[in-house]
């Protein structure tokens, strides 16, 4: 399923300096996965978001289990036109570099970021309309599209280097700007519902997104998502699951949640990290790849005993959706911000005062549905 790509026909006269030099750039970004698919071959993994297909093609097997397990949820058949096709490698388990304009932009980047990198970690000069470029500084993650060919490059010097919150939620920049591209919104906000409908979650970090997600675990209810999905409002508002990932949030959580202590994945760092399970591995039968969106809730802890609803604004929904939102993903603005005003207003919208009996909490959300 490799693409078949030429770039030099594209860069011709008639382009803009600008756009010549940005397909350029891209072109020698992916010649740097054709050498690591050389020396460590290639292997694919093709997954379903939504009506989309998504193909990663990995050079070598290294960051594979970095970010395979947060889709897996999602993996379908291979196909032989995917709507879009990210390529991954690194260098440290493919033993190959960057080709060396590249390696030396990299390099630069690193040693004066504030001189290349826009607000967002845009490579200020190679981003642009067709060629969308981003550097994470600090994990040193390099992701890059061609919004013409629905083609990306996804590199790191390490894949052992791959933060946790990277692997919990992987290739956040791409989608968010692939499906931006095709009227859908990669939003930070929790799922959980019912195949003829659920709620979606919105809050900032820490607000109790996660916790209401996973206290609906043992229920009837079923989960999308408790930090990041996907989210469409034409012609219904619905919501589509990314990530099987779940994250608690010290030992606190781990005591509310005694039954998924034995799941949690990197219990061995959790002096560093959030504990972080794939629910996809211990309760396939939980996850929800998307449903239509009956109700935004935003979660408020309370810390009295029992939980409750309160209607509230579409206003005051937005504002927990949006801020967190377009602050924290790359790419994100007008556009995005329309589409997350258009379902705060389509759907009614309530504050959930969350109690510390946490088994209220599903079954007031499946009162609501009833409702609804």
């Amino acid at each position: 399923m490799q693409p078949n790509l030429d770039f030099s026909s594209q860069c011709k006269p008639n382009l803009s300096i600008a756009e010549g030099d940005r397909l350029t750039y891209f072109h020698l970004v992916y010649e740097g996965f054709l050498r690591a698919a050389e020396v460590a071959g290639v292997v694919e993994h093709c997954y379903a978001i939504g009506s989309y297909t998504l193909c990663l093609r990995f050079a070598g097997g290294g960051l594979i289990p970095q970010i395979a397990p947060a889709l897996s949820h999602l993996a379908t058949q291979p196909t032989a036109n995917p709507d879009l096709t990210i390529c991954l490698w690194d260098n440290a388990s493919t033993g190959t570099r960057l080709p060396l304009l590249i390696g030396s932009l990299m390099e630069l980047i690193r040693l004066h970021w504030n001189d290349y990198l826009g607000p967002r970690k845009e490579i200020k000069v190679y981003d642009g309309d067709r060629i969308r470029t981003n550097f994470h500084i600090g994990p040193n993650i390099l992701s890059a599209l061609d919004r013409q060919q629905n083609l990306a490059c996804y590199w790191i010097e390490d894949a052992q280097e791959i933060p946790y919150w990277e692997k919990g939620s992987p290739l956040q920049t791409i989608l968010n700007w692939w499906t931006s591209d095709r009227h859908h919104q990669y939003v930070h906000a929790g799922a959980v519902g019912m195949p003829d409908g659920g709620v979606l979650l919105a809050g900032k970090g820490g607000s109790g997104k996660s916790s209401t997600a996973l206290a609906c675990i043992d229920s009837p209810l079923m989960y999308a998502s408790d930090d990041y999905c996907l989210i469409s409002t034409d012609p219904k508002p619905y919501v589509y699951s990314l990530y099987n990932t779940a994250k608690l949030k010290g030992q606190a959580d781990l005591e509310r949640f005694p039954s998924l202590a034995p799941m949690v994945n990197n219990v061995d760092r959790l002096e560093l990290e959030k504990a972080m399970l794939f629910l996809h591995q211990h309760h396939p039968e939980k996850i929800a790849r998307g449903f239509p969106i009956k109700a935004v809730l935003i979660p408020q802890v309370t810390g009295k005993i029992d939980t409750n609803l309160r209607l509230t604004t579409a206003g005051v929904a937005l504002r927990a959706l949006a801020p967190s939102t377009i602050f924290q993903l790359s790419g994100s603005g007008q556009t995005a911000f329309g589409m997350m005003s258009s379902l705060v207003k389509q759907v009614p919208c309530y504050a959930l005062e969350l109690g510390t009996d946490v088994a209220q909490i599903p079954n007031v959300i499946l009162q609501l549905l009833s409702k609804l």
